[in-house]
């Protein structure tokens, strides 16, 4: 016989007394879970707060791209709500199966343990780190190079620890930062803008640990370093010829021109690798394509031209595990490979990168061969597509993004198009 159990998230319910009697509260409001199991009730505290406008009580989950007060998304919200719900229902279907009647008391101290929330104070910087790793890569789906680069600044961070400064959660002050900063900028030799990245980790870590009560010295979300040229990002495209010179080459090996096709449909839709990556046969609907993002969890329609069109259809009848729409390989691999397939399209055109280490200012020139990422393709999409005047509405449409930010650094790229679109007003109304 099937379990009885449910699982229900919901926002408490608590009055505030005003001038016209009790009002609802409705602004930071905790969401608790409520698991009912043979006639019993544990009512457990998620550790995460919304206002009520942001929760979705059909659903029992926060409603999509919002955040709440202390800036924790619906994504990362929601995900930690089915993580719990994962956990209760399998610590309860464990004991039935093993014929034993659980608790509250026992289904609440499981759970606990499996959420990291027991014996907090014994647990070490790197041990919660680790743990923090395994958990959200698990729970997100982390794609090898996000785990690559968190892995990256956790094995930094030890070094740092043995070479230079002993540091657990207590003494992480702006002390500890500056000095972590220091050494990795004359030890590790790394730019700016690496270090910007490392801390921006380094943050999404520490918010993780004082969720999960690990943490409770909050210093460091006040640290803000003058770190010079973070804001530097020059944008690598390829431009229209450059990119119909790539579409249109005849490739003799097969395994660099399946590299072009996926490469060039990046091009001419804006999707990001992990998208490409899972992109289903059964995702393409008529003259879209429908899917849900895996990095944002953003559903997106995005519009078939005539390019990304025929190269779905040279790929149609091909049979890819997992019913892919496309041979993609592995990130790493694809990386590697674009670089050969630049190197043989004649990519050559100089490209030079502004960067600081501390406060020198440096510069490196490359061939843009040297510099093609599976990034390039969505950063080339975004460019022609305000090169050939489509509105950045509809552009944010098809790329899920949300904030006119985010485009501010493409605006720069098409200045040369403004200066002749400008000319015309010197031309406009005279005689011919």
């Amino acid at each position: 016989m099937k379990n009885k159990r449910s699982v229900k998230f919901r926002l408490e319910t608590r009055y505030q007394a005003t001038e016209k009697g009790k009002e609802l509260i409705t602004e930071n409001v905790p969401i608790y879970l409520f698991f009912n199991f043979d006639g019993k009730q544990l009512r457990y505290y998620t550790g995460y707060r919304i206002d009520r406008s942001k929760w979705n009580p059909e659903t029992e989950r926060v409603k999509r791209n919002v955040f709440n007060k202390i800036g924790e998304s619906a994504t990362d919200i929601n995900n930690h709500l089915r993580e719990i719900e994962t956990h209760v229902t399998d610590i309860y279907d464990g004991q039935k199966a093993l014929k034993k009647n659980p608790t509250v008391s026992f289904v609440r101290d499981e759970l606990k343990k499996r959420l990291g929330e027991t014996d907090k104070s014994q647990v070490s910087i790197f041990i919660a780190f680790e743990l923090f790793i395994a958990q959200e890569s698990k729970l997100k789906t982390w794609t090898e190079g996000t785990k690559t680069k968190l892995n990256t600044v956790l094995a930094q961070l030890k070094d740092f620890y043995n070479s230079t400064y002993k540091f657990d959660f207590e003494t992480i002050d702006e002390t500890f930062l500056e000095k972590y900063i220091g050494y990795q900028q004359k030890t590790l030799e790394l730019r700016n803008v690496t270090i910007a990245k490392n801390l921006k980790i380094f943050n999404w870590f520490m918010n993780w640990a004082t969720r999960k009560k690990f943490n409770s010295n909050l210093t460091y979300k006040t640290f803000d370093p003058n770190l010079k040229g973070t804001n530097i990002s020059k944008v690598i495209f390829l431009e229209w010829p450059d990119l119909m010179n790539v579409y249109k080459k005849d490739i003799p090996k097969p395994y660099l021109a399946r590299v072009r096709d996926v490469f060039c449909f990046q091009c001419f839709t804006g999707l990001r690798y992990s998208d490409v990556y899972n992109l289903k046969k059964t995702d393409i609907k008529g003259e879209l394509i429908e899917i849900t993002t895996i990095k944002t969890e953003d559903p997106l329609q995005i519009d078939l031209n005539d390019y990304s069109r025929a190269i779905l259809a040279k790929y149609k009848d091909e049979p890819f595990s997992g019913n892919k729409a496309l041979p993609v390989i592995s990130n790493q691999k694809f990386n590697e490979f674009l670089k050969v397939l630049g190197q043989f399209c004649e990519l050559n055109t100089p490209e030079t990168l502004v960067y600081f280490v501390g406060n020198e200012r440096k510069e490196k020139t490359y061939q843009k061969w040297e510099l093609l990422t599976t990034h390039v393709g969505r950063k080339t999409f975004i460019s022609n597509a305000l090169f050939l005047n489509i509105p950045a509405e509809v552009i944010m449409a098809w790329t899920g993004h949300k904030d006119h930010k985010v485009m501010e650094r493409y605006y720069k790229i098409i200045a040369p198009q403004k200066k002749r679109e400008m000319a015309k007003f010197s031309t406009n109304g005279k005689e011919k």
